[in-house]
């Protein structure tokens, strides 16, 4: 219980603390050994030292109180995310300065002395890893789904929330639908929106510390083997696990950056498929089509929707009604920050006015470009009355 009360602020000083202390040791260690892994792992401390900085005052910004300026229209919702992908950004450059080091070792076998002390050194290292590990697990496995009593087993506590929620917005979807037509195919009855629970910014912070456990796994390593094997052979130990502990920086750095850059690009959450998502607003009645039509996450947890919609109605009186709909539709996505601009067809009284006015705005390459974009206003594809397809409008010229 006591555990529980360490805010994510306490916990990250306390890793920096207990992270600083043991880069000097193993630094000076490591040259005063000539172990290339020893240094390697020294200096992995030392990026995650600087990563765990940058989560450090990513969490004392996004827990601000005092509003953000006036610019920041999404205030510090994002300093988190930005802080998980710098820390994956430092381990992936740490990664190729420790196998450029591995490589020229290879080239250049220097003994290691003292190999007892580089055990030494390996196992406090791992030791302190793992406590360290613990309690940013714990948290880590908390802090984004539930706090309480249920923090030890939130994570599966915020999938029921989560799943509860999207079948109770689903079924008011569907009661809402289907007081106005019959919609039971939406494709949002199957649709599996990405389910991410876990804060990146604390997930950088545990996946620094689990490569530092598993590096102090080939310290420990390398130590036995130099300490009980003989000849000069036994020397190459050293720069072969620097390439083992470069290989694991690579394996952990590589999803964290993809994962908080994918957000930071503004894609699509994963499960959601776009042409899904418009078929369903598109099949409510009164909706003639949409367009300009974006879906990404905000962070790891709020997914914003943005779309234009193209009415049938002359005025936008009854747009209020049909944007519900479309809302709840949204929101069996699990989409729940929806910007929507209508758009009103306008009357197509004199549709061969029209057509010529798209010849004369431009040559005939433009034609079939500039006969969509008007389509989309007055159903010149063939929908409206009397008007005939694209394929059977001649081009001019």
């Amino acid at each position: 219980m006591a555990c529980a009360k360490i805010s994510r602020k306490q916990r990250l000083i306390a890793t920096i603390a207990i992270s600083f202390s043991f880069f000097v040791a193993e630094l000076i260690a490591g040259f005063y050994t000539h172990s290339l892994a020893l240094v390697a792992d020294a200096f992995h401390y030392l990026s995650d030292l600087a990563g765990f900085v940058v989560a450090l005052v990513a969490v004392v910004v996004s827990e601000r109180v005092e509003p953000p300026p006036k610019q920041y229209t999404f205030g510090w919702q994002r300093a988190t995310l930005l802080g998980a992908f710098f820390n994956g950004v430092f381990l992936l450059a740490l990664g190729v300065s420790i196998l450029v080091q591995a490589i020229e070792r290879f080239s250049h076998i220097t003994p290691v002395e003292d190999p007892r002390l580089v055990l030494i050194i390996g196992c406090v290292g791992f030791g302190l890893n793992v406590i360290v590990m613990s309690f940013l697990h714990e948290h880590d496995h908390g802090h984004g789904h539930g706090h309480g009593r249920e923090e030890g087993h939130g994570h599966s506590r915020e999938l029921d929330i989560e799943e509860e929620e999207m079948v109770l917005h689903r079924n008011d979807f569907k009661s809402a639908a289907q007081a106005t037509t019959s919609h039971h195919e939406h494709k949002h009855n199957i649709a599996k929106p990405s389910r991410s629970g876990r804060d990146l910014g604390m997930l950088g912070v545990l996946i620094h510390v689990v490569g530092d456990a598993i590096n102090n796994i080939g310290v420990i390593i390398s130590a036995v083997v130099i300490w009980k094997a003989e000849g000069e052979g036994r020397y190459y130990i050293d720069p072969a696990i620097s390439v083992f502990i470069a290989i694991m920086i690579f394996l952990t750095a590589i999803p964290l950056t993809k994962r908080s850059g994918s957000i930071l690009l503004q894609i699509a959450p994963g499960g959601i498929d776009l042409e899904d998502v418009k078929y369903d607003i598109e099949s409510i009645p009164g909706v003639d089509s949409v367009h300009e039509l974006h879906i990404w996450r905000l962070d790891q947890h709020k997914s914003v929707a943005t779309a234009h919609v193209v009415v049938d109605d002359r005025t936008v009186e009854n747009f209020g009604e049909k944007a519900k709909v479309i809302m709840e539709c949204l929101h069996a996505y699990g989409i729940h920050s929806v910007t929507l601009q209508p758009e009103v067809l306008p009357p197509c009284d004199n549709e061969t006015t029209i057509v010529r006015s798209v010849y004369t705005d431009g040559g005939p390459a433009q034609v079939k470009k500039r006969v969509r974009q008007r389509c989309q206003l007055c159903k010149l594809t063939g929908r409206g009355s009397g008007i005939l397809p694209l394929s059977n409008i001649p081009l001019l010229g």
